[in-house]
């Protein structure tokens, strides 16, 4: 394997660990959501300003993860104030009362479920290949045997490809190098996460590269996307439920996702 820099964690790290915090955990939550909802008109929600594609501060272009929180709560009869905090600050957030949810791409973990309650999955994170335009033989992941793939260093897809034997693998540090290798021939895919992928081809063309179209991750390969509540919030969270259902049922979280350029998977 060739590392091109030296490792660092990135996001999809963080999102597949469980964060780390100090202090008790909330056994119910002193102020009902519900309540505060029919007394303020707002819904508290915990995200990541500057994440895109998930979310951002920038109400023009506010991330898709942001958009699915502004229409779930419309089903509620809300509008969202959003907490802007780290992405390790979101469940001790959530937890210690500064807001109502976390809405921002977060996977739906056994350890994280032990501290918070989550909602119905809406949807599911997977990978995504990215190849340069005139390639028409990568298809799959079999296709990438003996192939020189970039990859993020930390990120689940060192695993999955090196858990099927496939390489060699060129390690990044940061997505947007890996794209200018593929783009300049110096690897000839990159595999990275389909959110990020997406997003990249949505604003930036000039590179010439496009997803391939045929794969599709495999239930192994697909994490599922949920939001976060405090515990003891049972009459919330059946109604953010029903209202991420009928999302769901509309197509309305696919149209939202079709705006970034990111790919939907439904949750598995």
């Amino acid at each position: 394997m060739k590392i091109i820099r030296s490792a660092l964690a990135v996001r999809r790290a963080l999102i597949a660990g469980v964060c780390l915090w100090t202090g008790v955990l909330a056994s119910g939550a002193s102020a009902d959501v519900l309540e505060k909802m029919a007394t303020t008109g707002k819904l508290n929600v915990c995200s990541v300003d500057g994440l895109m594609p998930y979310s951002s501060s920038d109400p023009s272009y506010p991330g898709y993860e942001a958009e699915i929180a502004k229409a779930a709560a419309k089903r509620l009869g809300a509008e969202v104030e959003f907490v802007w905090v780290t992405w390790d600050a979101l469940i001790p957030a959530l937890t210690s009362e500064r807001c109502d949810v976390i809405i921002d791409g977060m996977y739906i973990t056994e350890e994280r479920q032990k501290i918070i309650d989550f909602s119905q999955p809406y949807l599911s994170n997977g990978e995504a290949i990215l190849v340069r335009g005139d390639n028409t033989d990568i298809k799959g992941l079999d296709d990438l045997r003996g192939r020189t793939t970039g990859v993020l260093a930390g990120s689940i897809t060192v695993n999955i490809l090196e858990g099927k034997g496939i390489g060699p693998l060129s390690i990044y540090n940061d997505q947007p190098s890996s794209l200018i290798e593929l783009a300049n021939g110096r690897v000839d895919a990159v595999y990275i996460e389909s959110p990020a992928a997406g997003y990249a081809l949505k604003t930036d063309s000039s590179k010439g590269l496009r997803m391939v179209a045929e794969y599709v991750p495999d239930a192994t390969e697909l994490f599922n996307v949920g939001a976060g509540v405090r515990k003891g919030e049972d009459a919330f969270l059946k109604k953010l439920n029903e209202a991420l259902s009928q999302m769901l049922a509309s197509g309305e979280i696919k149209e939202i996702l079709d705006r970034y350029g990111v790919p939907f998977f439904p949750p598995t």
